[in-house]
């Protein structure tokens, strides 16, 4: 598929880039390499090829068990009424 300089253009007002005219013909070439690219990768022919070595096992999703307040608190560095207290992570620098 060959590219123009008018197709640049339009695709650059969309993208709401500023191209020169070298820049445009640089630009005219790589989509073209591009595209030519995609065009090969159409062809391959992908039936019948078995796993890729990518499948995503997913494990079922459901409630479980946390663990219990008291453990939790008993772990924490500081706490107060029953909360855990962090550092301050807004407001003045230093302040706690």
């Amino acid at each position: 598929m060959e590219m123009t300089c008018g197709q640049v253009e339009q695709l650059a007002r969309l993208a709401r880039l500023s191209l020169t005219p070298g820049e445009q013909e640089a630009v005219v070439g790589q989509l073209e390499q591009m595209v030519e690219y995609l065009q090969v990768l159409a062809q391959v022919e992908t039936e019948g090829g078995g796993e890729t070595g990518q499948s995503c096992v997913l494990r079922p999703d459901g409630a479980e068990p946390s663990l219990a307040r008291d453990k939790l608190l008993s772990q924490a560095p500081r706490v107060a009424d029953g909360y855990v207290v962090t550092p301050r992570s807004v407001g003045e620098e230093g302040a706690q």
